[in-house]
């Protein structure tokens, strides 16, 4: 006599394994964040962005044209300190100045060159001789030169012709940078460029010489 067995699982355990091997991911699938999925927020990014980008824009330009308005400022700054200190290099003296000591006294020669800046006579008579441009004459120009001033300098110097005297001008850049110049470098200059006038004028110095 044989024994038959039969082996029944139960319905709801086949359900309930097969419904877990049909859809193992179900569990772990994140839903997307409703924040990104709602329109309004394109709305306000877009022109974020958009702002952002123009003020970007807006910094590169303002440093860019800090950057160009301190190259102006220093090449500014450099014709500035052109017109003022350049062309002072060492000095030397002038030929023609043999026979200075029959013309001038040599309390004269040897009074500082601020005498004549100090003496608004005088100074205005050499204004009167030297600032003036005649052909082939000699004049502030070319004292400017041998003075070791650059062209430039000069050029603007005479612009300036209507509120300042070149003369003066020279005078005062000289005298700033060489301080111990005297009278008889100026007058070595005017020998060298033939203005014996001028060098005549410097007489009157005696007095402010005698003074001091």
């Amino acid at each position: 006599m044989g024994v038959h067995v039969s082996c029944v699982l139960p319905q709801a355990q086949i359900q309930t394994n097969t419904g877990s091997s049909l859809k193992p991911n179900e569990a772990t699938t994140t839903p997307l964040s409703p924040d990104l999925r709602n329109p309004d927020v394109l709305l306000w990014a877009v022109p974020l962005v958009i702002l952002i980008s123009i003020m970007l824009v807006l910094c590169a330009c303002l440093i860019y044209r800090k950057s160009k308005r301190g190259q102006h400022t220093v090449l500014t700054y450099s014709r500035k300190s052109s017109y003022v200190n350049s062309g002072f290099s060492p000095l030397s003296d002038p030929p023609g100045n043999n026979d200075l000591e029959g013309i001038l006294s040599p309390s004269i020669l040897s009074a500082p060159l601020q005498t004549v800046l100090d003496n608004l006579d005088v100074l205005e008579e050499l204004v009167i001789l030297l600032d003036p441009e005649s052909q082939g004459v000699k004049n502030t120009k070319h004292l400017a030169s041998l003075c070791s001033f650059p062209a430039t300098w000069i050029t603007y110097t005479y612009s300036m012709r209507e509120s300042k005297s070149p003369l003066k001008a020279v005078l005062e850049g000289v005298t700033c940078r060489h301080p111990d110049l005297t009278v008889g470098y100026m007058a070595k200059l005017l020998r060298h460029m033939e203005r014996n006038d001028a060098i005549a004028v410097l007489r009157k110095l005696g007095e402010d010489v005698m003074i001091v």
